[in-house]
């Protein structure tokens, strides 16, 4: 049981060398731990959408990036055009 002086030295980030774990890596394997838990807790509490609203922003995604695509490509041969009547400088 740790007495009041070492529970203040540690949670103060002060621990003496004698008080360390033995094994350097135990420490790091429970911190690697805690994550995988903690990551786990956050993953249950995700909302997935369901199908159709999937379906329809998958759409309206692949909708918008052919739209920008389009005046993207028309902006570029505006500008090819424009770099050609001036003469290729």
């Amino acid at each position: 049981m740790a007495t009041k002086t070492q529970t203040t030295a540690r949670a103060s980030g002060k621990v003496k060398a004698q008080e360390r774990p033995a094994r350097a890596g135990a420490g790091r394997l429970a911190g690697i731990r805690r994550t995988i838990a903690e990551m786990r807790a956050e993953w249950r509490k995700i909302t997935w959408p369901d199908r159709e609203t999937t379906r329809k922003l998958t759409l309206l995604v692949i909708g918008l990036a052919t739209v920008l695509g389009f005046i993207l490509g028309a902006v570029d041969a505006l500008f090819v055009r424009l770099w050609n009547l001036l003469g290729g400088l």
